[in-house]
């Protein structure tokens, strides 16, 4: 498993947490998801065989925030 910690801006309620955290642990190979509203990131659990960071920032992007490292 490996662990990375995604900037995201754009967040701006516990709704926006919802739903970052949602789709990200739908991910496959997901296996943890810590989304933090006060820092504006998130720290993700995950497998790099089944999931890679192009595919969370796809995602993250998709529910129109701005994902970087």
């Amino acid at each position: 498993m490996k662990n990375i910690t995604i900037k995201i801006q754009g967040m701006g309620c516990q709704n926006c947490v919802n739903a970052v955290t949602e789709e990200l642990s739908a991910l496959d190979g997901v296996s943890k998801v810590n989304v933090s509203l006060e820092n504006a990131c998130a720290e993700v659990e995950y497998d790099e065989s089944k999931v890679n960071t192009d595919k969370m920032f796809e995602t993250i992007k998709e529910l129109e925030y701005e994902p970087s490292l």
